[in-house]
């Protein structure tokens, strides 16, 4: 069943350096990474409880190799 999770990637810049920071990332049913969201996430949640919780599931992506973002991928 294909999912998705955070992850972190590494993207370069207009400068043509690194910029790391944290992504959806998705998956096929085989779980190759499919695709993933544009932008960086930035969490807004409704409670500082939903914040807390989301950022804590959010850093589970330290635990994980780094991705290199490809553009039209």
């Amino acid at each position: 069943m294909a999912h998705w999770n955070y992850r972190i990637m590494k993207r370069k810049n207009d400068q043509g350096v690194f910029d790391f920071g944290i992504y959806e990332v998705f998956y096929d049913d085989n779980g190759k990474v499919n695709g993933c969201t544009v932008n960086s996430i930035t969490p807004v949640c409704d409670s500082e409880d939903d914040l807390k919780e989301g950022l804590k599931i959010m850093m589970e992506a330290f635990n994980k190799d780094t991705l290199l973002y490809e553009e039209n991928k």
